[in-house]
Parts: C-alpha cells; structure tokens; sequence
C-alpha cells in the first residue's frame, strides 16, 4: 500500500537495463532546509576526515 502523501513524488531512472523508481517525501516540519542539511553533513565529514588524515590516516 502506498502513503498517498508520496505518491505524486516519484521519479524514475535507468540504469543499463534496470529501471528504478524512486519515491521521496519531506517533513513539513523540518527544522532546516535540504540544502543546510546537505552543507551540515559534507562540514562534519569533512572535519572526520581532517582529524582522520590528522591522526595518520590507516598506515
């Protein structure tokens, strides 16, 4: 059974011979943008790397 809220957002690729369908939704109440949430997680990969290479990386 599909949530009726997802139903309109859906779009779908090919791939060699293999078609997905990919099915989205948001929260209406999310405290931050798509985009912030985006620049938030590459800022706290980006420092894990950092203290990673920091620390000598995997020798």
């Amino acid at each position: 059974m599909m949530n009726t809220k997802t139903e309109g957002n859906t779009f779908t690729k090919k791939i060699g011979q293999t078609v997905y369908v990919v099915r989205y939704h948001f929260n209406e109440n999310a405290k931050e943008t798509m985009q912030e949430k985006i620049n938030r997680m590459l800022v706290t990969e980006a420092s894990r790397q950092a203290v990673y290479l920091k620390l000598g990386g995997c020798n």
